[in-house]
């Protein structure tokens, strides 16, 4: 009798511990999947981070601060129109209707030139740009550009990447011209693989000037 219940204490410490162990190896198992898959999420993400960061837009160093300038001269040409009919009542009363007309005219003019050759300059101005993969096998490449209106505001315009040539116009502020319109860009902070896709190097003054410098050296070399 003794035997037999010694017999059923072991069987039952023996079963204990093979429950123990199975539960031991599920917990490691289920620690191992969660490890697995804390992995996996980390490396997807990490994906999607680089290749986000890879297809990065052009963001202008300076579009903030040419919208600021905009609405700047905005604002002084209407403190213009509306301060300086009161300001030279104010401060020449008796002056004849027509003298006074002629002042406001003058210093309106001056004003309204000021914010028209301002709007003028910067408006090939780019501020975002980005590059829009067609959807179908051999679509065009097409280019979305953000650029400041003459209220500085902002607004979007499109154009193919095959439709971007040199400009010849005399503006100082050009970097290249698609379907009539004109596009400038710092080209020091385009990223660099939309400036590769787009063939920048074709409108980069300064890399043409390296390039020519470094042509004329090797011929100085050769010679």
């Amino acid at each position: 009798m003794s035997s037999r219940i010694a017999l059923e204490r072991a069987l039952g410490r023996s079963l204990a511990r093979e429950r123990s162990y199975v539960a031991r190896c599920a917990s490691t198992r289920s620690n191992d999947d969660r490890f697995v898959e804390r992995t996996q999420r980390a490396e997807k993400k990490s994906e999607m981070t680089s290749s986000s960061t890879a297809r990065a837009p052009y963001v202008a160093a300076l579009g903030d601060t040419v919208r600021k300038v905009k609405l700047l001269s905005l604002a002084s040409l209407g403190a213009c129109v509306v301060g300086t009919p009161a300001l030279i009542e104010l401060t020449s009363p008796s002056l004849v209707f027509e003298a006074k007309a002629a002042a406001c005219g003058t210093v309106m003019s001056f004003g309204t030139f000021t914010t028209v050759l301002l709007q003028w300059f910067v408006s090939p101005y780019v501020k975002t740009m980005r590059i829009e993969k067609g959807g179908e096998i051999g679509a065009e490449t097409r280019v979305r550009a953000t650029k400041f209106g003459w209220n500085a505001r902002t607004y979007e315009t499109t154009f193919a990447a095959s439709a971007m040539r040199e400009s010849e116009s005399s503006r100082p502020l050009v970097s290249w011209e698609a379907d009539g319109r004109l596009f400038y860009v710092e080209m020091g902070g385009v990223p660099k693989y939309m400036y590769d896709e787009l063939d920048l190097v074709r409108f980069d003054d300064q890399a043409k000037a390296e390039a020519a410098a470094e042509k004329m050296k090797e011929e100085e070399l050769d010679d």
